[in-house]
């Protein structure tokens, strides 16, 4: 006796795949990359789009991670017990070390900086029992080279506790592009447009969704002190805004931060 699709379960079908492209052809036909000189919006670049989807996927195997365990993302002091270790190279070389990131998704088309794909990652350096969890060859260096583009939240302070599924804030970033030191646009920086000094990007937030942000004067969140620019330490105190950056060093004074 062969089988086969009902016509109810074939107009099923259609009815979820039509659905399915009315929902992606909105999201992508909403999506823009930046501002023109006279302030308007302009399309998505395909970098721009293959951008979102790494950003996306960055934040998803991070949800995943945590999923059925503890609810804390990977943290290199959680393992060490040295919070000196939260560095941006330890922070993702240890993510690629547990296999929850691949070298190749931390890089973005969008990025104008001297980075490239860690390709020969030693995935021996996972080895706790002689206390080794990353390989320290990854780097995350804007002065030299950077086998990363993807800006993280700075783990030092309160603002820590926001490296976790469990608080879900719809407002605080965990992931995204880079900016530039301070929130200020500059031709000489980077991560701006090298003709007009624009910046654009995309922020994925503690609850998973991910959002383009179109322009520095946007990126930005209402903290709990006030103001909370995501490209410049605003609490000196506590530490608890958002910020995403690379972290160079952490000392007793806190975090170095780098920029380009």
């Amino acid at each position: 006796m062969r089988r086969g699709f009902s016509i109810v379960g074939l107009l099923v079908v259609v009815a979820v795949l039509l659905v399915m492209y009315a929902m992606f052809y909105g999201s992508i036909s909403g999506l823009k990359s930046g501002t023109d000189d006279a302030g308007r919006a302009v399309p998505a670049s395909p970098g721009r789009l293959t951008d979102m989807f790494q950003t996306q996927q960055l934040m998803q195997s991070l949800i995943s991670s945590s999923i059925g365990g503890d609810p804390a993302f990977p943290r290199p002091s959680d393992l060490t017990g040295d919070e000196g270790d939260d560095v941006t190279a330890a922070v993702y070389s240890l993510l690629i070390a547990q296999r929850i990131v691949s070298p190749d998704a931390l890089i973005s088309d969008m990025d104008w900086g001297n980075v490239e794909p860690y390709d020969q990652y030693d995935w021996h350096a996972w080895n706790p029992a002689e206390g080794e969890y990353w390989d320290a060859g990854f780097s995350a260096d804007l002065d030299e080279y950077s086998n990363v583009s993807y800006a993280h939240l700075v783990l030092y302070g309160d603002r820590a506790t926001h490296w976790s599924s469990r608080r879900m804030d719809s407002t605080m970033p965990v992931l995204g592009n880079r900016g530039p030191e301070g929130g200020v646009p500059s031709v000489d920086s980077l991560t701006c447009d090298p003709d007009t000094g624009r910046w654009a990007g995309y922020f994925a937030y503690g609850d998973g969704h991910v959002s383009l942000v179109q322009g520095l004067d946007a990126a930005r969140r209402a903290g709990a002190g006030g103001e909370d620019h995501v490209f410049r330490i605003d609490d000196d105190d506590a530490h608890g805004d958002a910020i995403l950056g690379f972290t160079r060093s952490i000392g007793r004074s806190g975090p170095m931060l780098q920029w380009d």
